[in-house]
């Protein structure tokens, strides 16, 4: 009997503890979450057009932006594809103030920062040679646009 009472704590401790959840398990965190944009990844809207890279691409995000916190993870997991070099900007901060316009008004074609415009955020832009070529604004044509970009890369 007394060989029980002194099995029970130890008993129930185990059952407890393989109740628990894993810490894993606990906190669910995507592979695209782990990544962080480097320093070197942030661009301000001056320099937009003007990476040394022939062919990039920027995504304009703003920190209020839900629609850009759902997607941001997918873009920086993009990033370290190093399928295309990608730049982030973030359009709240100073200096990052770039002309939103309607939608049916975006621009490409364009080589000077001025004429730079977007229809909000997100948006992804690409750039050849100093010459924005795309302007894909909102979440599900960004994330289109970069899983084009993965499955052009694969061919």
């Amino acid at each position: 009997m007394k060989l029980k009472l002194l099995l029970l704590p130890l008993f129930l401790a185990t059952v407890i503890t393989s109740c628990s959840p894993a810490k894993s398990e606990s906190t669910s965190i995507s592979s695209s979450e782990e990544y962080v944009i480097e320093e070197e990844q942030e661009i301000f809207l001056e320099n937009c057009l003007s990476q040394e890279e022939e062919h990039y691409i920027v995504f304009f995000h703003s920190d209020t932006c839900k629609q850009c916190q759902e997607i941001k993870g997918d873009v920086i997991a993009f990033a370290y594809e190093n399928i295309t070099k990608t730049y982030f900007l973030n359009i709240v901060k100073p200096g990052n103030q770039v002309t939103i316009c309607p939608i049916d008004d975006i621009p490409t074609g364009v080589d000077k920062v001025g004429d730079v415009a977007i229809a909000g955020t997100p948006t992804i832009i690409e750039v050849e040679n100093g010459i924005l070529t795309a302007n894909i604004p909102g979440k599900d044509a960004c994330l289109t646009f970069l899983n084009e970009q993965r499955k052009n890369a694969n061919l």
